[in-house]
C-alpha cells in the first residue's frame, strides 16, 4: 500500500479544563433552540437539498464537487471533478464509490461506523425526536472568547462525534469526531439564509495529518420531494477485455528474496515499468506522466504509510495493457514516490502502480513461488485447493482475518508492502500486545514520508489455517496515516504472502490462499543494526542506527553517507533493494563510509538482533 486517496477524517477531542456539564434538561434546550436557529419548522418542511461548489485540499488548486442529499435519512449522492477524473460517491445504507467504470462498497466495520455517522449529520437526525437517545452528554465550552454548547453524539452503529453550538447563535459552528483514521475538526462559517434555512456556504476541515479541506458553496438550493432516482449507484461498467487466460512474469525489487511485483505494463501504447499493488490503485510518478505525455490536472492531498500527506493530481490513460488484460479511459493518480522506491535497484525501477483497478475486473492469481502471475475472467475455472477467506473492503482493497499471539483482526493485503508482518499502533495498544516492545529503527516510509519502527517477534501468526512461529513484526510508531488508523490490525507483505499462491476474487469477495513451496522458509531479520535511505543515485544515507548492533560495532552513526558496498559503488545502480542478502545474512562484508569530509571502508560482522518472542 504505497499510497491512497485521503478520506474524510473525524474524532471526539476531550473537554477543556473549563467545561462545565449539561443536565438533561439543558441537553433538550440546547436542541430546541439549535433547531429553531436551523431553520425549526422551515427546515422540517424540506425533503432534500442540492448543493454545488468547489473545494481546495492544502496549497491544491480548485475542484469541483456538487451533490444531493436526502434530509430525512442523510443519504446521498456526490460527483466529485479533480482535473480530468470525475469520481461518483454516495451512501445509501452503504457507502459506494464509482470510478473507472468501478462501482465498489465499503465493508470493513470500522469503516462503515464512519459513514453511518456522516449519514446522521447530514440528515441532522440529532433534531429529531426518536433520535434523542443518541445524544449521550453535554458540556459548556469557552474557546477564543467564543461561549458553545457541546453536545456528544454516539449514532447507533456510528462513531462518536462533538457538536459545537454557538450559545449565542445557536448555529452548528464546529464538528469534531472521531473515526476510524483519527481526529477531525470541520467548521462551519459563512452562514446565508437560502429558502429560509440559514446555511453554512463555507467549511473548513483539518484532518488527523493537518491537510486543510476549505469547501465553498456557490449554489444551494432545498426541495419539498426528492426526485425519484437522484441517490441511485449508476452501473457497474466493466472495462476489462481478456481474450484468453494471461500469465505474465515479475521480478521483485529486492535481491534473493520476495519485494514488490514489479512488472511491465503498456499504457497508451508505451512502455511502463509498474508495481502491481493489491493495496494500491492506478498511479504513476510525475517523471513518467511526462515521459508518456499525459496531461494532468487537479488537486487532492494522498495519505499513505506515513503521517503526512502530499498533494496529488490526475491523469487520464486511454487505453492499459497488462498482459493482455486491457482497461479503458483509466483515472491515474500522479504524485512523487520516495526515490528509494522509484530507483530500488539496478534494472528495476517502477515509475508506478497498478492493482485496484484490475482486481475489480480480472480474477488476478500471483503465483510468487513461480515469479508470475496470471489474470482470467471470473467465470473461467479457479486453481484447486487452499483455503478460501471471505473479506471485507475499504471501498478498494482487501482485509481478511487473521490471528497473532491469539488476537484476532482484519489485515490488509498488500502486495505493495515488500516487508512482512506489520501491526496498526491502536490494534497493539489496545490488546497490550508486545510490552516489552524490540528493535527501533526509522524507515524509509512511502507516500507520506518516514516513519519510526519498533520490531518485535511474535509466539505465533494464524492465516488460512496455517501457524507460522517466531514471525519478525513491525510496530509503527505513528500518530496519523495507515498504521494509525482503528479497526485494522495491520498489513501483510511479500514476507507473509509469498509463501503462498493468492487467488484474488474481487467478484467474490474472496482470497484463496494455496501453499506453496516458500510455506516453510526462514523469516528472514535484519542483522546489521542500520536504517538507511536513498535520495540519489551516489549514495545511502543512514538514518538510524540499532545500540550495541554490527552497524554500531563499525563505527557507523546516523548522518554518514554509504557509497560503497562490499567494494561495489552505490553509483554504479545499487538500490537499497540489493542490500537484503548482505544485511539478513552472517558473512561480513565491508562498507565504505563517508562521514563529514571523512570517507573510511569497514567491515560489518552480522549476527541475529532480533529479540525472543514475548
Amino acid at each position: 500500500m504505497l499510497a491512497s486517496i485521503a478520506g474524510t477524517a473525524a474524532g471526539q477531542g476531550p473537554p477543556n479544563s473549563g467545561a462545565s456539564l449539561l443536565d438533561s434538561a439543558r441537553i433538550d434546550a440546547v436542541l430546541v433552540a439549535a433547531h429553531a436557529a436551523a431553520g425549526g419548522a422551515q427546515l422540517d418542511r424540506f425533503a432534500a437539498v442540492t448543493q454545488s461548489g468547489s473545494f481546495v485540499q492544502g496549497s491544491g488548486p480548485s475542484n469541483q464537487v456538487s451533490g444531493v442529499t436526502n434530509l430525512r435519512n442523510g443519504y446521498s449522492k456526490a460527483s466529485v471533478v479533480v482535473g480530468p477524473a470525475t469520481i461518483l460517491q454516495g451512501y445509501d445504507g452503504a457507502q459506494w464509490t464509482e470510478q473507472n467504470g468501478i462501482l465498489s462498497i465499503v465493508s470493513l466495520p470500522s469503516m462503515v461506523a464512519d459513514v453511518v455517522t456522516q449519514a446522521y449529520l447530514a440528515g441532522n437526525a440529532f433534531f429529531r425526536p426518536d433520535e434523542r437517545a443518541t445524544v449521550v452528554s453535554g458540556r459548556v465550552e469557552t474557546s477564543a472568547g467564543r461561549t458553545a454548547d457541546v453536545l456528544h453524539v454516539e449514532p447507533q452503529g456510528g462513531s462518536p462525534a462533538d457538536l459545537f453550538f454557538d450559545a449565542a447563535t445557536h448555529r452548528l459552528v464546529q464538528v469534531v469526531a472521531q473515526t476510524a483514521v483519527g481526529l477531525d475538526t470541520t467548521t462551519n462559517s459563512n452562514f446565508q439564509t437560502i429558502q429560509g434555512v440559514p446555511t453554512a456556504m463555507r467549511s473548513v476541515e483539518v484532518n488527523s495529518a493537518g491537510t486543510t479541506t476549505t469547501t465553498t458553496l456557490t449554489s444551494v438550493r432545498y426541495a419539498t420531494t426528492l426526485e425519484p432516482g437522484a441517490l441511485a449507484r449508476p452501473p457497474y461498467v466493466s472495462t476489462g477485455e481478456l481474450s484468453a487466460p494471461a500469465s505474465v512474469p515479475f521480478v521483485s525489487d529486492v535481491l534473493g528474496m520476495p519485494g514488490h511485483l514489479v512488472v511491465p505494463v503498456t499504457l497508451d501504447g508505451k512502455q511502463a515499468t509498474l508495481i502491481f499493488d493489491s493495496g494500491g490503485q492506478n498511479f504513476l510518478i510525475p517523471a513518467a506522466a511526462e515521459r508518456l505525455g499525459l496531461k494532468t490536472g487537479g488537486g487532492v492531498a494522498t495519505g499513505g504509510v506515513g503521517a503526512k500527506e502530499q498533494m496529488t493530481s490526475y491523469a487520464m490513460v486511454s487505453s492499459v495493457d497488462f498482459g493482455g488484460g486491457g482497461l479503458t479511459h483509466q483515472n491515474f493518480i500522479v504524485t512523487a514516490l520516495p526515490y528509494a522506491i522509484e530507483h530500488p535497484r539496478k534494472g528495476v525501477s517502477p515509475e508506478g502502480l497498478i492493482g485496484f483497478e484490475y482486481l475489480e475486473n480480472f480474477r488476478v492469481i500471483v503465483r510468487y513461488s513461480e515469479g508470475r502471475m496470471e489474470l482470467a475472467r471470473f467465470d473461467a475455472p479457479a486453481p484447486r485447493g487452499g483455503v478460501a477467506l471471505p473479506f471485507k473492503s475499504d471501498g478498494q482493497h482487501a482485509y481478511v482475518l487473521a490471528t497473532v499471539d491469539g488476537v484476532t483482526g482484519y489485515f490488509l493485503l498488500d502486495t505493495g508492502n515488500s516487508g512482512g508482518l506489520a501491526l496498526n499502533q491502536p490494534f497493539v495498544e489496545e490488546h497490550h500486545l508486545f510490552p516489552n516492545g524490540g528493535l527501533h529503527y526509522t524507515s524509509p516510509g512511502g507516500v507520506g514520508g518516514r516513519i519510526a519502527v519498533t520490531v518485535a517477534a511474535s509466539k505465533t501468526f494464524q492465516l488460512a489455517g496455517l501457524t507460522f512461529n517466531d514471525v519478525p513484526v513491525g510496530l509503527p510508531q505513528v500518530k496519523a496515516g495507515f498504521f494509525a488508523i482503528h479497526g485494522i490490525a495491520g498489513n501483510l507483505g511479500a514476507g507473509i504472502l509469498s509463501r503462498f499462491t493468492l487467488v484474488f476474487d474481487f467478484k467474490a469477495q474472496t482470497v484463496t490462499f494455496i501453499p506453496n513451496a516458500n510455506e516453510t522458509a526462514k523469516f528472514p531479520s535484519d542483522h546489521v543494526g542500520l536504517s538507511l535511505d536513498q535520495d540519489g543515485p551516489d549514495a545511502f544515507d543512514v538514518i538510524d542506527v540499532v545500540p550495541a548492533s554490527p552497524a554500531t560495532d563499525a563505527g557507523i552513526v546516523v548522518g554518514d553517507r554509504v557509497t560503497a558496498i562490499g567494494g561495489t559503488a552505490v553509483s554504479s545502480g545499487l538500490g537499497l533493494g540489493d542490500l537484503a542478502p548482505l544485511t539478513t545474512g552472517d558473512r561480513p562484508f565491508t562498507a565504505t563510509v563517508v562521514h563529514g569530509t571523512t570517507s573510511k571502508t569497514v567491515t560489518i560482522a552480522p549476527r541475529a538482533l532480533l529479540p525472543p518472542a514475548q
